[in-house]
């Protein structure tokens, strides 16, 4: 009868050098470590690992315990293939005009180089994780409703964007609700700016930067403006009671 020999079997069994931390039973991603695997031609520690990916059944790999720390190996291959096929679920929707919306929200709240990101994620709007993180995710609850034309609007215009708090409504509508606009009294009316401005046929950018210039208010309304409208919204113009705020 033959007696296994204890010495034979371990050095059957390579263990890592002097100095190398052993990373059995680590987790990366979705491999777990299951034994040291000895080097390769570069003298890198290598290590057998167990993809626990949901349709791998135990796939084993074998990585170099640097792509592991670094986490430039997490699985099998399995992660990369799902990345590829949620891409190209992606890119069939790339060319919604939707897709343009999802990538401004985000800009606009998170990335501070961003003209409007001092309105947005300067004062703390964020959009919700699900929709930063997912196209897919965003066309999926936002879809419903939309025109082209419309713009994306927050109902609590201090709150994010998530699901339940937006909507789609004309630009005119979506001026009403920004913190941009200026509230315009004028002959005992109060208005926003952007209102005033459909309801005289005016621009809005003209009308803004007439105000801006400190234009008296009666000039700044009424120059240019159909007289048809100035007198359905205004009435007889004679004089000039107005402040702005």
């Amino acid at each position: 009868m033959t007696v296994p020999n204890p010495t034979a079997q371990a050095q059957q069994q390579p263990t890592p050098g002097t100095g190398a931390k052993d990373m059995t039973g680590q987790r990366f991603g979705r491999l777990e470590v299951l034994r040291y695997a000895g080097t390769n031609q570069h003298r890198a520690a290598l290590w057998l690992c167990r993809c626990t990916g949901p349709d791998c059944d135990g796939q084993q790999v074998t990585v170099p315990g640097r792509d592991l720390r670094k986490g430039n190996t997490r699985s099998c291959g399995c992660l990369s293939r799902e990345s590829t096929a949620n891409r190209s679920r992606v890119h069939g929707l790339h060319g919604h005009p939707l897709y343009k919306v999802w990538q401004g929200m985000i800009s606009r709240c998170h990335n501070p180089r961003h003209r409007s990101f001092p309105r947005y994620g300067g004062r703390g709007i964020t959009v919700c994780p699900q929709w930063r993180d997912s196209f897919e995710a965003f066309h999926r609850d936002v879809v419903t409703g939309y025109e082209r034309g419309l713009q994306l609007d927050r109902i609590n215009n201090d709150g994010n964007y998530e699901p339940g708090n937006v909507r789609w409504v004309t630009r005119p509508e979506n001026g009403r609700n920004t913190r941009r606009n200026d509230v315009v009294d004028f002959r005992g009316q109060s208005r926003c700016v952007t209102e005033w401005a459909e309801l005289l046929g005016l621009s809005y950018y003209a009308l803004r930067n007439r105000l801006r210039r400190n234009w008296p208010v009666e000039r700044a309304l009424t120059e240019g403006a159909d007289p048809a409208r100035i007198a359905s919204v205004l009435g007889n113009v004679t004089t000039v009671s107005a402040v702005t705020r």
